[in-house]
């Protein structure tokens, strides 16, 4: 059957133009227009060369309109950055991935390489002074795109923690304390247990999760055994299965709730209210496991810091008595000498015969006749 069986009522057409004009900046593809007009047609007929197709390119041409076609290529206008946007990128690019920066710029994690708007933001990139960028990001982006890369220095570190932890650091105002913690935040994240964990993850929003709940556990606490270190990586672990669990639980449930309103689902129903029981299930057993193993956490280190705290305090005493006993000998000694240069000045004075007699009320002139 050609183009010209197939008449557009005026509701049809009405529905077209309607559509057309509703999307100046974004024309519609013919298959969607297709798809407005005749939704009930097969899905391979909802196509630009099919009878219907044609059909609607046609309408479109008598008023010198050209809907999109799917095979056809349609570059997208080049995204520009702003001026807050440069001036984020030109106050960061010395510690942060230009990817980092771009999900942050554009306020979207899911910027891909690809993404027009990440090569925008690298073309802007190559405009600043190499001096000022971040070192390796052209070698650690090449190696690490879509795997993981931990921080490999202290602003790299702090980049990371500001990231997660609300009024983490103020790179202004940081302190040996803060070095230190930064530093050991840096080994722990280079562990091979936990890099082979971060690396499970395909799903990014997975990998920040358990990402991010190490960093908030464990980048103030720089005196972690090994062992704790492993353990706060299973913690960590722990929070990405039960987000999963709770995905999995809401996906069961609108698949109930899908299927409650028909008869023959009915019958699945049975099926999803158990999964979704032995869901919780698990879901409530992780979050125990957390809780229990926090709390283990919290415990030793708070034994630990105990112990660490009496042996400082017993050395401080030490100090304190030494310091009391030397001010004590000073003291003695000081005492000492002002009694002997006393003593020095009572004898001198005793000697002179002239006050001697003044004293005694004799002057000398009696004391030499008698």
């Amino acid at each position: 059957m050609s183009a010209k069986n197939i008449e557009l009522n005026e509701e049809q057409q009405l529905a077209l133009l309607n559509e057309w004009n509703s999307r100046p900046d974004d024309p519609p593809y013919v298959k969607e227009l297709v798809e407005l007009i005749f939704p009930d047609i097969p899905e391979d007929m909802k196509d630009g060369r099919s009878k219907y197709g044609r059909a609607v390119k046609k309408f479109l041409a008598e008023r010198s309109l050209k809907a999109k076609v799917s095979h056809k290529h349609y570059p997208k206008e080049k995204p520009e950055l702003n001026e807050d946007q440069k001036e984020f990128i030109s106050n960061n690019c010395g510690a942060m991935k230009p990817m980092e920066m771009a999900k942050m710029v554009f306020d979207d994690p899911n910027i891909s390489p690809l993404d027009l708007r990440y090569k925008v933001l690298l073309e802007f990139l190559h405009t600043i002074d190499n001096k000022v960028k971040y070192s390796d990001v052209t070698n650690e982006d090449a190696i690490t795109e879509g795997g993981y890369s931990p921080p490999k220095s202290e602003a790299r570190a702090l980049v990371r923690v500001n990231k997660y932890v609300h009024n983490g650091i103020d790179k202004e105002k940081v302190t040996a304390k803060i070095k230190r913690n930064l530093g050991t935040l840096i080994g722990y994240m280079h562990t091979f247990r936990f890099l082979h964990q971060i690396s499970t993850y395909t799903i990014e929003t997975d990998r920040e999760l358990f990402e991010s709940s190490f960093v908030r556990y464990t980048w103030d606490k720089p005196d972690l055994t090994q062992e704790e270190v492993d353990q706060y990586i299973v913690l960590s672990a722990e929070v990405v299965i039960a987000s999963n669990i709770q995905r999995r639980v809401e996906r069961l449930q609108q698949l109930l709730d899908q299927n409650a309103e028909d008869t023959e689902g009915r019958r699945m129903a049975m099926s999803l209210v158990e999964a979704i029981n032995t869901a919780q299930t698990e879901y409530n057993q992780c979050v125990n496991r957390q809780t229990k193993l926090l709390n283990e956490l919290k415990e030793k280190r708070s034994q630990r810091m105990s112990k660490i705290m009496q042996e400082s305090a017993s050395i401080l005493n030490l100090v304190e008595l030494w310091k009391d006993e030397e001010s004590r000998n000073k003291m003695i000694k000081i005492a000492d000498l002002r009694k002997k240069n006393l003593s020095k000045e009572i004898e001198r004075l005793t000697s002179m015969e002239e006050i001697k007699s003044r004293i005694m009320g004799i002057s000398e002139e009696e004391v030499l006749n008698g």
